[in-house]
């Protein structure tokens, strides 16, 4: 190594500027996360973060305070002007690096048409996939813009967070190592990603919008079975699954969620692909359902009503953080967890004779007391490990980029990552998973039938 003449210092890396659309229950995690992880590789941020309402999001990093000095607050009433760079946004906006959307998949495309003009990365923590030209092309709208974000040299991370996102990355490193041993005979059947989301609560508790179940309702499960897509009604085609740390399987129903298309995407070759959820909250909105009271009939005397309208209009939102906070210091929330376990199934010739084996992957959030006292204190269970999946994923990314000297371009997802990143820097995403408190598992079995 050549030395540095006396009375020189080594330069300063240059400040990381990141951009947030919207800072609410995940995006203030996201962001806390992510200055963690910065201090701890002696990275400097500075965090442009875009609202509705500057008063709200401020509250939402009441115990993150310290960081305000890095943050340039920016109230808007509507997005759109920002992401025409109208006015004087297009100062504001001048050296960012990287474009975080922590709002509403509906303001992915505008983000990311944003990102070619600055010439910034971008990360999206869903699609927008509940519309009729998803259905038909079973690819996310995010893609329409691969060749253009190859062509800049720059990368759109999509559907990052703990599922879809850590899900992807895990899946995707085994699914790959499978890929890549070379054995003629060796055959992947399947791929089931089981999710449980569980809250023992003295309150109804929604740590999602209850919006968001209802939507995913209305676009109805989809299950990939035989090569094709199959369409199913709602909370049918049940199965159980045991969840490290539960004593008893959880009851599992199919859902649409991003991972569906996103595998089949990347691995076309597998024939089987289902996502199910199950837990208590789940288990809640079911009871609705069998009520009828997420029914499209009209209400009597009220033809402009529907039942479902009125559900929508009276169900509880999510609670502000310090509710949240108080909830889980007083006692109201007992426990919750969080967890995913994929079981991929492949076959192989063994012996003389075809041997089936399923591989678990996945992932345990348990330590939710331990927000207490921390600076993610009002996260739920969910937008915490979702906040701090997408973060580590990024961090990691970033520094693939800015480190290794990586090269990373277009629309990548976390199955993307996971073959396109070096073996250390995948550990390294898996140590900081557990370092921030979500355990990872691993099994190997023999499902052979005897």
């Amino acid at each position: 190594m050549t030395s540095l003449p006396s009375g020189t210092s080594t330069p300063a890396a240059p400040t990381l500027r990141i951009a947030f659309f919207g800072l609410g229950a995940v995006g203030s995690s996201l962001l806390i996360c992510l200055a963690e992880l910065a201090e701890r590789d002696g990275v400097e941020l500075e965090f442009l973060v875009v609202v509705l309402n500057t008063e709200l999001a401020r509250d939402a990093l009441f115990h993150a305070e310290r960081l305000f000095d890095r943050i340039d607050f920016l109230e808007v009433s509507d997005f759109a002007p920002v992401f025409a760079l109208a006015g004087d946004h297009g100062a504001r906006f001048a050296g960012i690096d990287l474009l975080v959307n922590a709002a509403n998949p509906i303001f992915n495309l505008p983000m990311l048409e944003l990102g070619l003009r600055l010439g910034a990365h971008t990360v999206d923590l869903a699609s927008d996939m509940y519309d009729a030209e998803t259905e038909r092309s079973l690819t996310f709208a995010q893609y329409g813009l691969d060749h253009a974000f190859r062509a800049a040299n720059r990368a759109a991370l999509i559907n990052l967070g703990i599922s879809p996102g850590v899900t992807n990355f895990l899946v995707g490193l085994r699914l790959h190592e499978l890929r890549s041993a070379r054995r003629r005979d060796l055959r992947i059947e399947s791929v089931d990603l089981y999710l449980l989301e569980d809250i023992d609560a003295d309150e109804i508790v929604f740590s999602w919008s209850p919006l968001v179940a209802l939507e995913e309702l209305a676009a109805r499960p989809r299950l990939l079975r035989d090569g094709r897509l199959q369409v199913l009604e709602p909370f049918s085609a049940a199965r159980e699954h045991s969840f490290p740390h539960e004593v008893t399987a959880t009851r599992q129903y199919p859902l649409y969620q991003e991972e569906l298309l996103s595998l089949h995407r990347s691995f076309p070759e597998i024939d089987s692909i289902g996502i199910y959820t199950g837990g208590s909250e789940v288990e809640l909105v079911k009871a609705l359902f069998k009520l009828n009271l997420l029914s499209k009939r009209t209400l009597p005397q009220q033809s402009e009503l529907t039942v479902e309208a009125m559900v929508r209009a009276i169900l509880p939102g999510m609670n502000k953080p310090r509710r949240i906070e108080d909830y889980l210091r007083e006692g109201v929330i007992r426990r919750a967890h969080f967890a995913a376990s994929a079981e991929i199934r492949y076959t192989e010739n063994v012996r003389n004779d075809r041997q089936s084996t399923i591989e678990t992957v996945g992932v345990s959030y348990l330590r939710y007391r331990g927000l207490l006292n921390s600076p993610y204190a009002g996260a739920t269970y969910i937008s915490y490990p979702t906040a701090v999946g997408a973060a580590i994923l990024t961090w990691h990314a970033l520094a693939f980029l800015r480190e290794d000297g990586g090269e990373l371009r277009g629309v990548i997802t976390g199955e993307d990552l996971a073959e396109r990143l070096p073996r250390p820097r995948a550990d390294a995403i898996r140590r900081d998973l557990v370092a921030w408190d979500i355990d990872l598992f691993e099994s190997v079995r023999d499902a052979t039938p005897v």
